[in-house]
């Protein structure tokens, strides 16, 4: 176990040192999506995710974050009872809950897909409203969230100590936060563009660009942005968690021929059944457990 616990916490080192590619590439001998020894400790099992949802959103591998932050609220959504709530494990537990749900809510709004109904029905009630103003453009909610979420960086370097800055602490957040608002910065009119392509199957390149307040030739670039930014390396099998293939889960794709854009919407309808199924399973249980309420003396 010792030997587990040591590449989580180089896992955690290199996180705050701003060092995502290294600090995932430290866990390419474990097995994330598998039981293995580091599950057996929830406390390690619940920060490794954090970290690792983390250093993927940073690394702009959005639906990999997404993905494993969907994974670890589900499994602490479903196995919360067993933390008393006077210990410090809960504690620990909830924060990092609370911060994995501000930062899922991040990467969904610069990479919306789909995820579980219950975590998305939770994420809603805490962030509906932010969730909303980041779509619009918010920059300042996005810092908000990221403040709030991220973890406390660390400086690689020793300070002059004969001449420190007053505000040094604050330098290595500051820097972290500057490379994520540029990034946020280069997406600020996706959200927007995608909303209106949704609207339409063709349409000339020109009207569209004139809905945005954009020339024609600022509007292709953003059509450029918008496909570049869609498209992330996603983690599909093998043991290291660097490894991927290039995939776009954007709900609409388009292309453009002469002064036309042609858009295709490749949303998957809805399967209400798997909803369906999951409320049958839940009353089935909820019986059971009224019918063994009453057969007690």
């Amino acid at each position: 176990m010792l030997g587990y616990f040591s590449l989580v916490g180089l896992l955690r080192l290199h996180s705050l040192l701003g060092d995502y590619y290294q600090a995932i590439k430290v866990l390419e001998n474990i097995e994330l999506n598998k039981k293995s020894m580091y599950s057996r400790v929830p406390e390690c099992q619940v920060t490794t995710y954090y970290y690792v949802g983390f250093a993927y959103l940073m690394m702009r591998r959005y639906q990999d974050a997404i993905r494993v932050f969907a994974n670890i609220l589900l499994y602490i959504q479903r196995t919360k009872s067993m933390f008393q709530r006077t210990t410090y494990k809960y504690e620990m537990i909830n924060k990092q809950n609370e911060q994995m749900h501000a930062l899922l809510a991040i990467a969904l709004t610069m990479y919306p897909m789909r995820i579980d109904e219950s975590i998305h029905l939770q994420l809603r009630e805490k962030y509906g409203d932010k969730m909303l103003r980041m779509q619009k453009g918010d920059a300042q909610v996005y810092e908000e969230l990221f403040s709030y979420a991220c973890p406390k960086f660390l400086s690689p370097v020793v300070p002059n100590y004969d001449n420190v800055h007053p505000n040094y602490h604050k330098e290595p957040f500051l820097q972290q936060l500057k490379v994520f608002a540029d990034e946020v910065q280069q997406q600020a009119q996706l959200s927007t563009i995608r909303s209106f392509l949704k609207l339409y199957t063709t349409m000339p390149v020109a009207k569209l660009a004139g809905f945005l307040d954009l020339t024609e030739q600022e509007f292709r670039i953003q059509l450029l942005v918008f496909k570049h930014k869609m498209k992330n390396l996603v983690w599909t099998s093998g043991i290291s968690a660097l490894d991927g293939e290039f995939q776009s889960a954007s709900e609409v794709d388009f292309y453009i021929d002469k002064d036309m854009i042609h858009i295709a919407d490749t949303k998957v309808a809805r399967r209400y059944g798997d909803f369906f199924i999951r409320q049958i399973h839940k009353f089935e249980e909820l019986n059971r457990t009224l019918k063994k309420m009453g057969q007690r003396p």
